[in-house]
């Protein structure tokens, strides 16, 4: 799909792929079936990271108020985006070494 995304922003000559099956069938005769996984893994880490992230600050943060069960949806609902914005923060690094070595070929 990365691949796939960036060979579209290139003109109708230059694009590497015709399509999806295209895509797969190249992928997959240069480089295999471990071609079409290339940057998985980092990919679960980043997901892992975030997702321990995300509930640790929250459960954190919520447990830092004075009534934690009656706490106002606004202040929730604070506490939710910032924790999500941290949460990304911190794992977008994964993100971006998964979608380096998803352009990689060979």
């Amino acid at each position: 799909r990365t691949r796939l995304a960036a060979d579209i922003g290139k003109k109708g000559a230059e694009r590497e792929f015709s399509g999806l099956g295209n895509c797969l069938v190249k992928i997959f005769k240069s480089d295999g079936l471990m071609g079409l996984y290339r940057g998985f893994n980092v990919s679960v880490q980043g997901i892992i990271i975030y997702r321990a992230a995300y509930f640790g600050f929250f459960d954190t943060a919520k447990g830092m108020l004075p009534d934690p069960k009656n706490t106002p949806i606004v202040i929730s609902w604070l506490i939710a985006q910032t924790v999500t914005t941290v949460s990304g923060i911190i794992s977008y690094p994964f993100d971006t070494v998964s979608r380096r070595m998803m352009m990689q070929s060979g």
